[in-house]
């Protein structure tokens, strides 16, 4: 489906104010994903061990840096995700922010059926976090709030553990593909 509201055009005024009027937002809930596609997201995995499994998901959502002092992520997810029901139940959750390393663990993570983690996992925490491996950064976080918002769970996540894998280059979300960051020199 494609989104033609006129969003990124605007007209100039007839007049000397500055003033436009914005389009109204599309009711359309594939159009209002394709309005937001528009803005490049990073690519995270959220992984935990439940009841002895890997159970995950792919998200676009996330925000770092949420807050400094405690050291904070941000991620919404759908309210109706069965994996949701599943990871929030999970001592600790696993982020793995994924690299150009990762765009087959993207298709695997984000289908509904098969094996979704097949030789993906680089490891498992004490606390059942687990990571996707090749990723740029790692997050080991806990469940610190999750706030119903819209048709979504906004979820407050405390970091407690952290590792980085610098020279992978972080997989960006932008119109409906996964690219690459061109390497920083």
């Amino acid at each position: 489906m494609e989104w033609t509201q006129p969003w990124a055009e605007f007209e100039s005024p007839d007049d000397d104010s500055d003033r436009v009027t914005m389009p109204s937002v599309p009711s359309d809930p594939a159009a209002v994903r394709q309005m937001f596609a528009e803005y490049p997201a990073g690519v995270a995995a959220i992984c935990a061990d439940v009841d002895g499994r890997a159970v995950g998901m792919i998200v676009t959502s996330l925000t770092v840096g949420a807050s400094f002092d405690p050291p904070c992520a941000l991620v919404s997810i759908q309210r109706e995700s069965q994996t949701w029901v599943s990871l929030k139940t999970a001592a600790r959750i696993g982020v793995s922010v994924l690299s150009e390393n990762n765009t087959e663990a993207v298709r695997r993570l984000a289908s509904r059926s098969g094996d979704r983690f097949d030789g993906s996992v680089l490891g498992r925490t004490a606390d059942g976090a687990v990571f996707i491996s090749g990723a740029r950064l790692w997050l080991e976080c806990r469940i610190l709030s999750a706030i119903p918002t819209g048709d979504h769970v906004v979820v407050v996540l405390e970091v407690v553990g952290a590792s980085a894998h610098r020279s992978a280059r972080p997989l960006i979300y932008h119109t409906g593909s996964t690219v690459a960051l061109p390497s920083s020199a």
